[in-house]
């Protein structure tokens, strides 16, 4: 009785804790519209200055699974999807987990050129993120670790890595969220995107002990209690 009363607490454990590391904080997988996703330009100096604003997304049918959305770039200008207010406020939760992705090319360019895959803004501070120096004709997924030492400040690859109080700061008051949709230059394009998730950091190996023994003890706990209540 009491093994199986341990049991069945470190099951239900496992169970309940596999699900918040699988599960996302926000997330969009565009399966019927653009969920308010839009699109800008963007000098790409240190200040990110935004020339155009408000390019509307066209949402696709064909996406990882189900839809997708794209974006046509509209001049010599670097050309982002911004994300809507739901991926934006404080999102601290996101801190040591991860932003997720889907992209691929549509329509490319001939001559590649660099730039940040994905930028930050919040607290007086842009941070960027360089995923990929190219990007195929394939559905391509990313994964950026939302942890110090991937991330820079401003626009300068070769420039200060942001810290942990860094990026915390600009996490929990995240204004501007946004996915490089310009891999190639100077001709005009188009990007899709998909699956855009942020994800809270997995729970590490200690915590899944200190909680199995935790409701072991709660189990043992219970069946000596019903044990006392029976004599």
């Amino acid at each position: 009785m009491i093994r199986s009363a341990i049991s069945v607490a470190c099951c239900l454990t496992i169970l309940s804790y596999s699900t918040i590391a699988a599960s996302s904080l926000v997330s969009s997988t565009f399966d019927s519209d653009t969920d308010g996703w839009s699109g800008l330009t963007t000098d790409g100096s240190s200040s990110w200055s935004v020339i155009t604003s408000g390019l509307a997304p066209t949402h696709s049918a064909g996406g990882v699974p189900a839809g997708s959305i794209t974006l046509a770039d509209p001049d010599s200008q670097w050309t982002y999807f911004s994300a809507p207010g739901k991926f934006l406020g404080d999102q601290s939760a996101a801190f040591g987990g991860s932003l997720q992705f889907d992209s691929w090319y549509v329509v490319a360019g001939t001559s590649y050129a660099n730039e940040a895959e994905i930028v930050l803004k919040g607290a007086g501070l842009t941070l960027v993120y360089e995923a990929t120096n190219s990007l195929p004709a394939v559905w391509t997924h990313f994964d950026a670790a939302l942890v110090a030492g991937t991330w820079r400040v401003a626009d300068t690859f070769s420039g200060a890595l942001a810290t942990d109080a860094q990026l915390l700061a600009v996490l929990s008051n995240l204004n501007a969220l946004w996915i490089n949709a310009e891999h190639f230059t100077p001709v005009t394009e188009i990007i899709a995107l998909d699956n855009v998730s942020l994800l809270s950091p997995v729970p590490e190996p200690e915590i899944y002990t200190l909680l199995l023994a935790g409701f072991g003890l709660l189990g043992f706990v219970a069946y000596r209690r019903k044990i006392l209540q029976a004599e």
